[in-house]
């Protein structure tokens, strides 16, 4: 059956980690809008954080991330959407995950990430600052564009606080809510 899935959640509560992990187990396609930031900011050669910047004084390259993550729901009938607004962007989603966690923790997380696709940052209160300017950017353009707000929980299904837990705790408290709350909805 369909299953659409929408997650989203602060920075570093890892939304990323556990969306890849379950689009690999139950072989459901997986739409990032990092992902498409990321190939857009590198398109236009530009790092992560200088493209956020371009977002907050141009509204059509934000808008058109948006735009791209509503086509992608349009198009794909099952499948994990990932992104802080992911729950908007979606036609129809089944749940709607948000994943809580303290600011420290979260820039702990992102600090300690070496993929490629984070950028290199020296110092954990770097992270911490970057996160906040981050956090209130977002809030403020979807407030201005969209009369909502990434962060209130009263949009979510299922709000799971991962400060305290372990990847596999956080993939297997997440998938028991996710039965759980599918079994009481049909």
């Amino acid at each position: 059956s369909p299953l659409r899935l929408t997650v989203s959640g602060d920075i570093g509560s890892g939304k990323s980690t556990f969306s890849k992990r379950l689009a690999e187990e139950l072989e459901l396609p997986r739409i990032y809008a990092g992902q498409i930031m990321r190939e857009e900011a590198a398109r236009q050669g530009m790092t992560l954080q200088d493209f956020n910047q371009l977002l907050e004084v141009d509204d059509q390259v934000d808008r058109r991330v948006d735009e791209l993550q509503l086509e992608k729901s349009k198009e794909t009938e099952r499948g994990i959407f990932e992104g802080r607004v992911a729950w908007h962007f979606n036609i129809a989603p089944d749940v709607k995950l948000f994943f809580k966690v303290t600011p420290e923790k979260g820039a702990e997380r992102v600090f300690g990430d070496h993929s490629s696709l984070r950028e290199k940052f020296n110092a954990l209160e770097e992270v911490i600052t970057l996160n906040e300017k981050r956090k209130a950017s977002e809030e403020k353009r979807y407030n201005a564009y969209y009369d909502i707000s990434a962060y209130d929980l009263n949009n979510f299904d299922i709000v799971i606080d991962t400060t305290k837990l372990t990847v596999d705790e956080v993939f297997k408290k997440t998938v028991e809510e996710i039965a759980i709350f599918l079994n009481k909805k049909n």
